[in-house]
Parts: C-alpha cells; structure tokens; sequence
C-alpha cells in the first residue's frame, strides 16, 4: 500500500465525499490518515492515480511521499516550485544540493496566486513539490480543466441554463457510486450533461426530460460523445414527465440529477413569490422520489442537490428531509464527520 496526498478543489466537503465515494465505488483498500481543509493523506492499495485524476472531479492534485534522493532528473536545465504548505528551507537546501552534484541548472518557480499551482502552472515545471513539517512529496497527477472546456463548448447543444458544470457532474457521479457498465438515472435531463460524463466513465445511461428540446439537445451531444471516445456505453433518453418514470425505467443501480429549480430570477424575489414556488417543486420532488423508490436497486444512492432561494425577506429552503422520510429514504455520507446536506 502507499500514501497519496489529494489536494481539494472549491468544495473541500464534496471533494472529500467524492474521493471516499470513488475509492469505495473502485472497492480499494484503503486507510484515511489525515484530513485537512486543504488536501487528504489516504493510504491505497493497488491505486492507478493516473485513471483517478481524470475521473474525479473535486481532486486538482495527486501527489507521492517520497525521498529526496529518489528524485531522478533528465535534463540540464529545469524548473521546479513548491505548493506550499509549510516552508521548509532545509529541503530547498537538499534540493540545490542535489541539483549541484548533478550538474543541473534549476529554476525555482513560486504560485503566481495563493499557494498552490494552477494546472496551467503545473505543466510548466520539471519537478512539482508539496512540502509538509517533516516530509515532502511528489505531485504525480494534476486536473486537466482544458478536456472540460473541449467536451464543454463543443457539443452540437449548449443551453447555458440548462448545463451543469461538468466537474460537478463528474463529483455527482462518483457520489452516486454507480461501476462502470452499471445503469445511471439522470431525471430532468437538460442538456446531458452529466450523462455525458458518465458515458465516458464507462456507465450505461437513462435520462428524461418534459422539455421535448433538451431530449433532442441531449441525443445529440450523447450521440456526439460517444463517437468522439468511441464508447461503448449505451444511452436511452426518454420525453416524458416523471411522475412516468417508472413506465420507461424499471431498474437503475443509481441517480444522479441537477432538478428543476424554478424560474431563473433577474432580481431578488419577493417572499410570496418563492413561498409558491417552493409549493411546487415540493410536490415536483416528492412525486419522483416516490417513482424512484420503485426503481432505485436496493441500497441504490440517489444524488439530489436541492435549492435554497435568497428573498425579499430572507431565505427560504425546501423540507427535503420531510421529503426523504415520507417517501422511505434514508440521509446517507460515506464519511461520518460530514452530515449531509452540504453547502454549495
């Protein structure tokens, strides 16, 4: 087994359950050894890190505990940094030592902001260090945000209020623990977005949509996916309304969906207006928990974000957990110190 260090994206607690989530998902052995706001130090057996970090969608960096001595140099001229931290000079010091002996030109290159490097950074340098107290490591792996912006802008459908980011798409994913040629549910379709991501992890697709132009949006960009990586996953979209799911699906190993959250608001709503509101998606919500408790496997997760509207007269949140007890579903995280909902 080995140490890895993961360092957090925006959202440390979604970053966290989506890394235990994906590691469960994977069925790897592993042990959590220290959890920060910054990064995890997780020990895994038989991890292929290189898979990991295009997969995740909360984990900008893997790295490797490793020696100093082991570091091995190709070229005469090099450029390193360090995402600090904690300073510790005595292993820059070890580190132009190494550099003397062997006879290289070696450029120290700091964070351009805050203090870790941006990916776009991280492609520049030779050597890319993470430095703790006593120990240092390797960074082995770092996000590639530029594949999101190519499967993100180049779909034959963009709808920019019906998208979801596709990094939060991959955390959906992954929190839903769906494997690779399992069944993903994706109600309130919009433009495929998470399906497409699913896809390229290797998992079968259902989604459905009331909007008979997001249906055909979303063919077209799965149809697009699947021929750009020549997947061989299979997708079926269906234009109907939920409360008829369970006419179309009869068994799905998990769910992941971006629901409806009402109209989009170019000012702050008044009180009155979000209190019907809120009504409504009540019973929206309700009625296709009740269809999923039908075709949710056993144990199945479902991944449900769910609004919170800023008003006139305060905030305003949905009773979802109302909704989850009545409908016979229970709060679930696969990592006890983080309760479930969390703030996004």
């Amino acid at each position: 087994m080995k140490e890895y260090i993961f360092l957090f994206g925006k959202n440390r607690e979604l970053s966290i359950l989506e890394l235990v989530s994906y590691l469960m998902k994977k069925e790897l052995k592993y042990h959590i050894d220290k959890i920060t706001d910054e990064y995890a130090i997780i020990t895994i057996q038989d991890f292929d890190f290189k898979k990991a970090i295009n997969e995740l969608g909360g984990i900008i960096k893997i790295a490797e505990f490793f020696d100093i001595k082991d570091i091995k140099i190709y070229k005469n001229k090099i450029l390193y940094g360090f995402n600090l931290f904690y300073i510790n000079n005595k292993v820059n010091e070890e580190l132009k030592n190494l550099f003397k002996k062997e006879k290289v030109k070696a450029f120290l290159k700091k964070p351009r902001t805050g203090n870790v490097f941006s990916p776009k950074e991280s492609n520049k340098l030779d050597i890319e260090l993470i430095i703790f107290k006593n120990k240092i490591a390797n960074v082995i792996a770092n996000s590639k945000p530029f594949l999101f912006k190519d499967r993100d802008e180049n779909r034959p459908y963009f709808d920019k209020l019906k998208v979801t980011s596709l990094r939060l798409c991959k955390i959906f994913i992954n929190l839903a623990q769906v494997k690779e040629k399992e069944l993903l549910l994706a109600p309130f379709v919009g433009a495929g977005s998470i399906l497409q991501e699913a896809m390229i992890l290797g998992l079968n697709v259902i989604g459905t949509d009331l909007d008979p132009k997001s249906v055909e949006g979303t063919i077209k960009n799965l149809d697009w996916i699947k021929n750009k990586y020549r997947l061989k996953s299979d997708f079926k979209i269906y234009n109907i309304d939920n409360k008829k799911i369970d006419e179309v699906v009869d068994k799905v190993d998990g769910v992941a969906t971006e629901p409806y959250f009402g109209p989009f608001f170019k000012k702050i709503p008044k009180y009155e207006e979000i209190i019907k509101l809120v009504r409504q998606l009540e019973e929206i919500y309700y009625l296709l928990l009740v269809k999923l408790k039908k075709i949710v496997k056993k144990n199945g997760l479902i991944v449900f974000p769910v609004p919170v509207y800023k008003t006139s007269n305060g905030k305003i949140k949905i009773p979802f957990e109302e909704l989850i007890k009545k409908t016979g579903f229970t709060i679930y995280s696969p990592v006890n110190t983080i309760k479930i909902p969390v703030k996004y």
